[in-house]
């Protein structure tokens, strides 16, 4: 094609189509809860999240609150290192963390009760 007759297209046209982009392979879910949790004294650590497969990747958003009148302490678990937090008694923590596998909880040697709400994001690659 000449250029006298390339500029006598329409804006924009040119003679080749532009590759056609791929269909997306992924596709992201959110899964939201709100649970109760309890331990006793004697009780180690107490898991109120796990990712059952650590390869998938989630990020996760929420709130724990202690009921107790002591203080609990909170593990995050990433596949970059564990994060430790203390939540004082009757109050809460709000938190968002990427790649995390597990979450628990355990008090300082008494009862202790909480609740936990959270979202869960996560992506997994689709079937074709």
């Amino acid at each position: 094609m000449s250029c006298k007759h390339h500029c006598m297209g329409p804006l924009g046209w040119v003679d080749t189509c532009p590759p056609r982009p791929e269909r997306d392979r992924f596709k992201t879910l959110t899964f939201e809860n709100c649970a109760p949790f309890a331990g006793s004294s004697n009780t180690q650590a107490n898991i109120i999240f796990d990712v059952e497969s650590n390869d998938i990747p989630v990020v996760l958003a929420g709130t724990i609150e202690n009921f107790s009148d002591d203080g609990i302490n909170v593990i995050f678990e990433r596949t970059s290192g564990n994060v430790t937090r203390t939540i004082l008694a009757h109050s809460s923590l709000s938190f968002i963390y990427d790649d995390i596998t597990r979450v628990s909880v355990f008090g300082f040697g008494q009862e202790y009760s909480g609740s936990f709400k959270f979202q869960a994001t996560y992506t997994i690659p689709l079937n074709n």
